[in-house]
């Protein structure tokens, strides 16, 4: 196929011939440079499709209550939940003291902010705000499941996201960084 194409350009004359010498040149070129970094655009790949929003990273269930989450390409964990059975993902945040909720998520889940008190103070990367307290029934994160879990929901436009903070971490056996994985481990009974 190939020397048939180049025996048809050639007919055409000199220039035709090399003009097709440089197409496949490039197109040979473009693709042995997509094949030596495809470790790097699968990681591009990833980090679009995870802002985008088309995926979570990758979550492992492992023996004994054990979940795995893989860090993202900006150095955070996602973490997949449900909440009251109902999917919800958290920006896993040690330095967070509570589990917190972004109002969208908490209408989304029920609450009606009309009726929430927003008088607890809370300081974020946005800055200083209140948040109001709640009881969420059930947060569950695979295996792991905690019940009747004290909650904040920040005020319109306060957070982005929700976060998986201190309420739900300290009722966990351990959790731990390991390379690009974070690992939780359910609580003994």
């Amino acid at each position: 196929m190939l020397t048939g194409w180049a025996t048809e350009r050639a007919r055409g004359g000199w220039r035709n011939a090399l003009g097709a010498v440089f197409v496949w040149a490039l197109l040979l070129s473009g693709i042995g440079a997509v094949y030596l970094h495809r470790a790097e655009l699968s990681e591009v790949a990833r980090a679009v499709r995870d802002d985008m929003g088309l995926g979570l990273p990758e979550t492992v269930v492992g023996e004994g209550g054990e979940v795995a989450v893989t860090r993202r390409y900006d150095g955070t964990f996602l973490v997949p939940a449900k909440v009251n059975d109902r999917e919800v993902r958290f920006l896993f945040d040690t330095g967070a003291s509570s589990v917190v909720l972004s109002a969208e998520t908490a209408e989304a889940l029920g609450f009606k902010l009309e009726t929430l008190s927003f008088r607890i103070p809370v300081s974020t990367a946005n800055g200083r705000g209140l948040a109001a307290p709640i009881t969420l029934e059930r947060l569950a994160v695979g295996p792991i499941q905690v019940r009747r879990l004290p909650a904040l929901v920040a005020r319109p436009g306060m957070l982005e996201g929700n976060l998986l903070g201190q309420t739900f971490l300290e009722r966990l056996d351990s959790y731990e960084v390991r390379g690009k994985r974070l690992v939780m481990r359910a609580a003994r009974s």
